[in-house]
């Protein structure tokens, strides 16, 4: 029982790398984001436009170990006060953003759909036609 705890725990460890990047399709306009155009492209406080199409941006669902990093160490806020804060922005009009199951799905959406945004383990995006836009690290 221990040793398959273990094995679940090592696992897990491997496939999360320390390393979080934020992603944009390969056309996507800017080179780079700064931490602060991406907690407000996220938060819906930019709306983001890429001539006259919205941008998606997209993000994981709850409790995947990709979104818990993202949102502690991007976006700086804790699950609880990301639900206080969408239940108050819908009333604002503002929509959170797209949830998606997978990484796969998300790079599907990223090579289809442009103007995209999302992030991913950088191990994940190798050969994949995707614009880095920023690194950061999970602690």
């Amino acid at each position: 029982m221990l040793r398959t705890l273990l094995l679940i725990l090592l696992l897990g460890r491997l496939l999360i790398s320390e390393e979080i990047i934020v992603i944009g399709d390969k056309n996507f306009p800017k080179e780079t984001l700064t931490i602060q155009e991406i907690r407000a492209v996220f938060l819906d406080k930019k709306r983001f436009f890429i001539g006259e199409k919205k941008v998606l941006v997209m993000n994981y669902k709850f409790h995947h170990p990709l979104r818990n990093c993202f949102e502690k160490n991007i976006l700086k806020k804790s699950q609880r006060s990301l639900e206080r804060y969408w239940a108050k922005a819908y009333y604002q009009g503002k929509q959170p953003p797209k949830i998606i199951k997978s990484i796969p799905m998300l790079l599907g959406y990223i090579e289809n759909v442009h103007p995209s945004i999302g992030y991913s383990d950088v191990n994940a995006t190798f050969g994949k036609e995707i614009k880095i836009l920023y690194k950061g690290e999970c602690l």
